[in-house]
């Protein structure tokens, strides 16, 4: 009796590792839930953080801009083209077009330039309630050369621009997250990129950075709509390609060969 007793609680033990063991290995196969957003962003508040930025005088510089409908209209950021003699587009090594300004919003860091240069437009989310944590990606040319980044929606600020101009508006604070490889330092020359969310659809463009505490600014929805002419309709025909930290190093690349996303270049006579 005594021995079989022993082999049915060898058996049990061994069922119970068994048991044991495949739940452990179902469970590894679950894949990780990712981490849920926060709250919906909330309104702007007086006590939203403040951001100062000084802008020099006018100065040859370039910066990004994209298109934004199918017949030549760009968007770009209004301090990458405020004050310049000249504005153009580059489309390749030593290849220019020459654009005009159309429209300098006076409310927010955005600018409307009209080219002979035509590109399908992005797809475009200005009405959608942001969520604090959702991520984000921004495209252009920082220090001058291709790059991109990534991060994470923090909150909003309210940054107000000084020197060359005046103005305050209401910008989305994003906690950067991740960038080309080989990037370093200051992104300036992104200004005027487009931000894309999860789904790949515009819903700002890169106004400000703070490197010292990785964060990156952009315009509000809010005040892209305003801006964007209403006789440009959103096109419901215009794919949207969705983003991941894994692959908006591609899209980037994509959108920039394609020239919908071009380096703008500001010229100031000396």
């Amino acid at each position: 009796m005594r021995k079989l007793s022993d082999w049915f609680t060898y058996a049990m033990l061994l069922a119970i590792i068994i048991i044991n063991v495949m739940g452990r290995s179902e469970r590894e196969r679950t894949p990780t839930l990712p981490p849920e957003l926060g709250p919906a962003l909330p309104k702007a508040k007086p006590s939203d953080p403040q951001l100062i930025v000084e802008l020099d005088a006018p100065s040859s510089a370039v910066g990004t801009a994209f298109a934004i409908d199918d017949k030549g209209t760009w968007l770009t950021a209004r301090h990458v083209v405020d004050g310049c003699d000249q504005v153009a587009l580059e489309l390749g090594k030593r290849k220019y077009v020459k654009v005009h300004v159309q429209k300098v919003s006076r409310n927010s860091d955005t600018a409307l330039l009209i080219s002979k240069w035509k590109r399908p437009p992005f797809a475009r989310d200005f009405f959608t309630r942001r969520r604090v944590g959702e991520r984000g990606y921004f495209l252009g040319f920082p220090q001058g050369d291709p790059g991109e980044l990534t991060g994470t929606l923090l909150g909003r600020h309210r940054m107000t621009v000084r020197g060359r101009y005046k103005s305050s508006e209401q910008v989305l604070a994003w906690v950067e997250t991740g960038r080309s490889k080989g990037l370093n330092g200051s992104i300036g020359g992104i200004s005027g990129g487009p931000a894309f969310d999860k789904d790949g659809e515009i819903i700002g463009l890169v106004t400000a950075e703070s490197p010292r505490r990785g964060r990156i600014y952009t315009v509000t929805p809010a005040s892209l709509a305003k801006i964007v002419p209403r006789f440009i309709a959103k096109d419901d025909t215009v794919k949207a390609d969705a983003f991941t930290p894994q692959n908006y190093h591609v899209r980037a690349n994509k959108y920039r060969s394609s020239r919908r996303i071009a380096q703008a270049i500001c010229l100031v006579k000396s």
